[in-house]
């Protein structure tokens, strides 16, 4: 998969996470999981316009590692809610891309992304 990214470090690691799950309340997504001490991890993305999960390892790019997060910058998928009108082109969207190597790939169009 061919996107410009720049790793990124979120306050959490994602490697060998496990038990993710989702919970969507009042424009806000809140992924939760096990790192890989078993310690639970949360985190909050405000506003979210879209998420994806994918189990599948080729939208890991050759420049990625499968167990880190990603800005994606100039994100297509950003300029599309833009152009539906979903967003304007002055709102701050950021496309996150986390890379759980142990089971998935999310991403997720927020405005903030934060550990809670």
């Amino acid at each position: 998969m061919n996107q410009n990214i720049e790793i990124i470090d979120l306050g959490f690691s994602c490697a060998d996470a496990t038990n993710i799950s989702f919970q969507y309340k009042n424009e806000d997504l809140v992924l939760s999981f096990l790192d890989w001490q078993e310690k639970p991890v949360s985190i909050r993305c405000k506003n979210l316009l879209g998420f994806k999960i994918q189990r599948a390892e080729y939208y890991i790019s050759n420049s990625e590692r499968d167990d880190s997060s990603y800005l994606v910058k100039d994100s297509n998928w950003v300029k599309a809610h833009v152009s539906q009108g979903s967003c304007t082109i002055t709102e701050k969207y950021y496309h996150y891309k986390i890379n759980f190597n142990a089971c998935c790939v999310v991403e997720v169009l927020c405005t903030k992304l934060t550990k809670i």
